[in-house]
């Protein structure tokens, strides 16, 4: 499994030259928590903004992500889907967001997630109940299933039996 922490600030290589091509920023992810792609440039007033898609992505070592040629850059305007959610940053991004059960109960808040080692979907969250519980309980670990809900504020879990400790 990747951890998404781990991928952020990672360089990225194109296999073709050698060089540097970018930094990942943040990971782009569809609304069933598949992975859509790591952000290069995040979008700003003057700049469109820029990604890999997840299919332009050859290896995720320990040290970087590597691609075959500079041609796997895509604009972010390119990316026709409008249910995207990122991890660090935009509206729907997952880290802070509070995981409640459709029973009402609070699980914690996202802060970090895993991915499939090889990237192609979420497999689960990180939850922090606040710096005070993490130290002397630890976080608990919330597999991504069905039934976990990706909603504008909150992550709903129609199964609260899933959580792991």
């Amino acid at each position: 499994m990747r951890r998404a922490l781990d991928l952020l600030g990672m360089p990225v290589i194109c296999l073709e030259t050698g060089e540097q091509i970018g930094t990942v920023q943040d990971i782009l992810c569809d609304s069933h928590l598949h992975m859509l792609g790591v952000v290069l440039q995040l979008q700003s007033l003057f700049q469109p903004g820029t990604y890999i898609p997840a299919n332009h992505i050859y290896a995720v070592g320990d040290d970087y992500l590597t691609v075959l040629d500079s041609g796997a850059i895509t604009p972010l305007e390119q990316l026709v889907r409008q249910d995207t959610v990122r991890f660090f940053t935009g509206k729907q991004k997952l880290k802070g967001k509070t995981v409640l059960t459709s029973q009402g109960d609070s699980l914690g808040t996202i802060e970090d997630v895993y991915f499939s080692h090889d990237l192609a979907r979420l497999v689960g969250c990180e939850l922090s109940e606040g710096w005070i519980t993490d130290l002397t309980e630890g976080r608990k670990r919330l597999p991504v299933t069905p039934s976990l809900m990706v909603g504008k504020e909150s992550l709903i879990l129609d199964h609260p039996t899933d959580i792991l400790s």
